[in-house]
């Protein structure tokens, strides 16, 4: 089976056991990152075109992307459809209108692509009522609200494909630019939930799209606006996250703006979750805890690439 990075560059640990999975509330998640220093980093847009080549090379079967009409699963066809990828395209489509927003989207872009879909009903409720607890103990996912995800690989037959790890950076001071501040780097156990499940279960996937080769992450902290983010010259930004458009607008320029969505909408109120995602994250909490997670500065990242 392949690893769920190319040659497992970045791999994890639980309790130094490599590629394993959480046991109980005190296991200890940590990431490995083998260099790969021999590979020429060209520019982030070469870059995300060289990621998906890779993947091409690297697996042999179809790809199932997930597309949920946020920017990131965006990147993700429209590069695929670039470099004639061969791939399936799903949306999944909650009831009472909870991820509608998410769901037109999906739809606009897969339309205005020229990319034919597949719309998957879903009964959200339903599944946290039977299903989503036993996927739970079964995965040790540590976020309630990422298990439907888990779920939907069950309807997938081929290599599942999420555009999940986006490069990502924060502010410490938030929106406080009254001096400077240092700006950190996630990796995550949580972030990490799906590549995980799915490497436990014996199951090829690109859970982790932006981080399949290492060369995503140095050449997006090349770019001058990351760079000029995180030297704190951009005044009132407290992340990488709303410049995301702007970036990916040079190279498809018919991006269209969106709101951050997470796929719940209550009373139409986005990123809301239903009171059975929240209470089922309470139980989950008490029993495993929320996980580990490391916030890397430049230089430390710098030093791991």
């Amino acid at each position: 089976m392949k690893l769920p990075t190319l040659d497992g560059w970045l791999s994890w640990s639980f309790d130094d056991i490599a590629y394993s999975q959480r046991t109980d509330k005190n296991s200890v998640y940590k990431f490995q990152i083998k260099k790969r220093l021999t590979l020429p980093v060209g520019s982030y847009y070469e870059e995300i075109y060289n990621n998906a080549r890779h993947m091409r090379d690297y697996y042999s079967g179809t790809f199932d992307v997930l597309l949920s009409g946020g920017i990131d699963s965006e990147v993700v066809v429209r590069t695929f459809k670039d470099l004639g990828i061969k791939h399936n395209t799903f949306i999944f489509k909650y009831e009472n209108d909870y991820n509608y927003r998410d769901v037109d989207s999906a739809v606009e872009i897969a339309t205005s692509l020229g990319i034919d879909y597949k719309i998957i009903d879903f009964s959200l409720q339903k599944f946290y009522e039977n299903d989503a607890y036993d996927l739970f103990k079964k995965s040790k996912c540590t976020r309630s609200a990422r298990l439907t995800h888990l779920k939907f690989f069950d309807y997938l037959d081929n290599i599942p494909v999420m555009g999940n790890a986006e490069p990502y950076w924060k502010r410490v001071l938030g929106a406080d630019y009254s001096k400077k501040s240092e700006w950190l780097f996630p990796l995550s156990e949580s972030d990490h939930s799906w590549s995980i499940y799915c490497h436990n279960l014996g199951r090829e996937n690109i859970c982790d799209w932006y981080e399949f080769s290492p060369n995503v992450i140095r050449s997006f902290n090349n770019l001058p606006i990351v760079q000029d983010l995180i030297n704190d010259k951009i005044n009132g930004k407290k992340s990488s996250w709303t410049s995301r458009i702007s970036i990916h607008r040079i190279l498809w320029p018919d991006i269209k703006p969106k709101h951050k969505l997470v796929g719940y909408e209550i009373d139409k109120l986005p990123g809301t979750y239903p009171e059975f995602v929240t209470t089922l994250q309470e139980i989950m909490t008490s029993e495993i805890g929320v996980g580990n997670e490391y916030w890397l500065t430049q230089s430390q990242l710098n030093d791991l690439l």
